[in-house]
């Protein structure tokens, strides 16, 4: 009996260099099919303020499979075949991005692989405990252009009848011309950055993550997640409603300096915090610990 087990525990020493070895020749593989789209995408991280928070999202994806590292070593590992169909449709993605020139196919193509990879690898128990890290990286990538400005006007034209009503009530006189808000002492215009659309998806990034750790029955989870949408767009309306009031009581020039600048950080924190007051209210009164 001894012998039998140090014969099997000598076998998976001697395993270790070998699976050491594959996953570092599959991360180089990776990097040269995906160098390319991953500068660009870091490119977009660095440029385009919608997806600024894109960094944190690999950091956040790694966390939480770390957390479930317990359930992963409990979970079989038995290799499945059916992954290669997933890392197929991952090249296919990739190779139609590149010839079409859509970048968001490209992205995309990373999330399949990694669910492609984990199912060939490490079989379908340990992907279902890994389904919601990888799934996560989602929140990393771009969405198409189109989408991005039909959704960027919406957000916009919402905010601003608010916002411009409640300033009303509050004393300001203006008067609207589509975007841009004429009052007596000059111009404001609402431009995209304006629209709430960075803090909406970094507020569904941040309510995905609440979602998941909430403790309770599926509905708890999926209200919180879906209740970053009106949480920060109220918190948009808080804003483009006090840059209003500051320009009539005080001036534009105001308004739009560093008054502007800082209320984006306002923006955000507002919005966590009724991210946060949600996550609260649903969170079950007795049962599972937080």
């Amino acid at each position: 009996m001894t012998t039998g087990v140090l014969d099997r525990v000598g076998g998976e020493v001697r395993a270790r260099p070998a699976r050491w070895l594959g996953a570092a020749l599959v991360a180089v593989l990776l990097g040269l099919v995906y160098h390319r789209t991953l500068l660009q995408l870091i490119e977009v991280w660095r440029t385009n303020d919608s997806y600024s928070h894109g960094p944190l999202v690999p950091l956040v994806s790694l966390a939480l499979a770390w957390r479930n590292r317990a359930r992963l070593r409990a979970a079989p590992a038995r290799p499945d075949a059916r992954g290669l169909a997933l890392i197929a449709l991952a090249c296919g993605l990739l190779v139609a991005g590149m010839r079409a020139d859509v970048f968001t196919l490209e992205g995309w193509s990373i999330v399949v692989m990694a669910f492609g990879l984990a199912l060939t690898f490490q079989g379908a128990a340990r992907t279902r405990v890994l389904a919601f890290p990888i799934a996560y990286l989602g929140f990393m990538l771009t969405f198409p252009p189109v989408l991005v400005n039909q959704l960027s006007f919406a957000l916009k034209e919402v905010t601003v009848a608010v916002s411009t009503r409640i300033a009303e009530a509050l004393g300001v006189l203006m008067r609207r011309d589509g975007m841009s808000l004429f009052l007596a002492g000059g111009e404001l215009r609402v431009e995209n950055p304006c629209s709430g659309l960075r803090s909406l998806i970094a507020l569904l990034a941040t309510g995905a993550v609440f979602a998941y750790l909430q403790p309770g029955a599926w509905w708890r989870r999926a209200l919180l997640f879906l209740s970053a949408i009106p949480v920060a767009m109220l918190a948009n309306v808080v804003r483009i409603t006090l840059l209003l009031l500051v320009a009539h009581y005080v001036g534009v020039k105001q308004a739009t300096g560093r008054f502007h600048d800082w209320t984006g950080i306002l923006l955000y924190a507002v919005a966590l915090g009724g991210l946060l007051l949600v996550r609260q209210l649903l969170r079950p009164r007795t049962g599972s610990p937080a």
